[in-house]
């Protein structure tokens, strides 16, 4: 899991989401959206899974190639029309849709409580 989540980060894909989605710019929701979506990704078929880390390792290029600029030196508007004109490609589209989902839903489900709280009985014993 962890060389997943490094690969995502290497990707810059995480930057992105954070120039997308305010919910993601702090970066303890980023850290929950990259763990999450890695080990979402971890628990897919082998095929399926190495698909997507060979499309996450390319994603910097095929961003270059539409900004003309690297992820690291992109600014904010710059990512967003990236992101929505790589949206629109066949393959990078599928992605980018599944690998934005699960950072969104890793990011905004927050923390899992560890204990249930214990019901507090009103009233007198009998």
């Amino acid at each position: 899991m962890s060389r997943l989540c490094d690969t995502l980060r290497g990707s810059g894909l995480p930057a992105c989401w954070a120039a997308e989605f305010e919910a993601l710019r702090p970066s303890a929701a980023g850290d929950r959206a990259v763990r999450h979506t890695a080990l979402s990704l971890a628990r897919m078929p082998a095929g399926y899974r190495w698909a997507v880390v060979a499309a996450l390792r390319l994603f910097p290029l095929a961003f270059r190639l539409v900004a003309r600029q690297s992820v690291k030196s992109a600014d904010e508007l710059t990512t967003k029309r990236t992101m929505a004109r790589l949206r629109r490609l066949p393959g990078w589209a599928e992605v980018l849709r599944v690998t934005t989902a699960l950072a969104l839903y890793g990011a905004l489900d927050g923390a899992v409580p560890t204990a249930r709280p214990v019901p507090v009985a009103l009233g007198g014993a009998r």
